[in-house]
């Protein structure tokens, strides 16, 4: 079975990886683990940041990129720490669109995705991931909510 695990960071994401290895996964199993970096998106949580102030929006954009790289080794060494058959890819753009053009492009089995639990006012404005990629998968699709 191909499964392909959305993660962010959070710990949302963290713990949907941790149940589907307790739960789900067996060792023939390949997992693609897929972070979207939307920096548009990102920026809208981060209401500390001045649009017309270059260098805030400069150091949040490093700091950004620093922590998706981080999580981007962490998830490598997930994989080889556990020997597990997989890849770790990184996309830029709208998350919910690209999760799940991915998820059809590796033709998944299964698309795993933890749920931030979003206010009703972040959603309606920003969207939610897990909202989107529930609507519009063709790929069976697992949200994790604690």
């Amino acid at each position: 079975m191909k499964v392909l695990i959305a993660v962010d960071g959070s710990k949302f994401s963290r713990d949907a990886l941790e149940w589907y290895m307790k739960r789900i996964h067996l060792r023939e199993n390949k997992i693609i683990i897929v972070h979207v970096t939307d920096h548009l998106r990102n920026f809208a949580y981060n209401t500390s940041v001045i649009p017309a102030d270059p260098e805030l929006i400069q150091l949040a954009y490093q700091e950004e990129e620093h922590k998706a790289r981080a999580l981007m080794d962490e998830m490598g060494d997930f994989l080889t720490k556990n020997q597990i058959e997989g890849e770790v890819i990184r996309l830029f753009g709208n998350p919910g669109e690209l999760i799940v053009k991915k998820a059809q492009e590796i033709q998944a089995d299964l698309l795993i995705s933890g749920s931030r639990g979003l206010g009703l006012i972040r959603r309606t404005v920003l969207g939610s991931v897990s909202d989107f990629v529930i609507h519009h998968s063709e790929v069976p699709v697992m949200v994790y909510k604690h």
